[in-house]
């Protein structure tokens, strides 16, 4: 595994060279892409990610590698989120996440909000908060990109927050595991021309 995989624990991309399949994880940096362009300038202090698995676990690195100021986790199963808390802890060597139980409470000092979980989702409709916890200084980013505008999302512009939906994650994984295939730089803005033409044809 790549460095990056073996620390995340996770692999969506694996390179078949040299008679060795070499595994990757493009999600991390998928995410981190679509972040810088879809949300610039967006406060990082304090961040709430909902979602602690395998997703969520790219989702975490790209905050790190992104500058937050502190990564508050919540996932249904506590003990995923204070193992993946602990794992980006040693990787930064400072305290820089924290298991949390009360979402309220972590809305109530977060900048922004992610949805690392699968609620969202064609086959798992709903929020994955309380929408009334989210207010107009939040940003909110969402993974899920079918739909392309989850009901959280919605919900959120209707409240006036700066919103990322999933498909720049979902393009940017791709280009990346295009380079690591072929070696060649992708064309990541016709790539996500033709990410949002498929979208409006479905």
């Amino acid at each position: 595994m790549s460095d990056d995989a073996r620390q995340l624990g996770a692999v969506n991309t694996v390179v078949l060279a040299d008679r060795r399949r070499v595994g990757h994880n493009t999600d991390w940096s998928g995410f981190l892409e679509s972040f810088r362009r879809g949300l610039p300038g967006a406060a990082i202090g304090t961040v709430l990610q909902l979602g602690a698995g395998g997703a969520g676990a790219a989702v975490a690195q790209a905050t790190l590698r992104q500058g937050v100021g502190r990564l508050l986790l919540f996932d249904v199963d506590v003990g995923q989120s204070k193992a993946l808390a602990g794992a980006l802890n040693s990787r930064a060597g400072r305290d820089f996440a924290a298991a949390v139980t009360d979402v309220a409470a972590a809305m109530a000092v977060a900048d922004g909000v992610i949805n690392a979980t699968p609620v969202g989702m064609d086959a798992h409709p709903g929020l994955p908060l309380d929408g009334g916890l989210l207010k107009g200084h939040h940003w909110v980013a969402d993974i899920v990109y079918f739909p392309i505008e989850t009901a959280l999302l919605a919900l959120a512009r209707s409240r006036g927050c700066r919103v990322l939906d999933g498909g720049g994650m979902a393009v940017f994984q791709a280009a990346g595991a295009f380079r690591l295939f072929t070696g060649l730089e992708p064309d990541t803005e016709r790539m996500l021309a033709r990410f949002r033409a498929s979208l409006r044809a479905a």
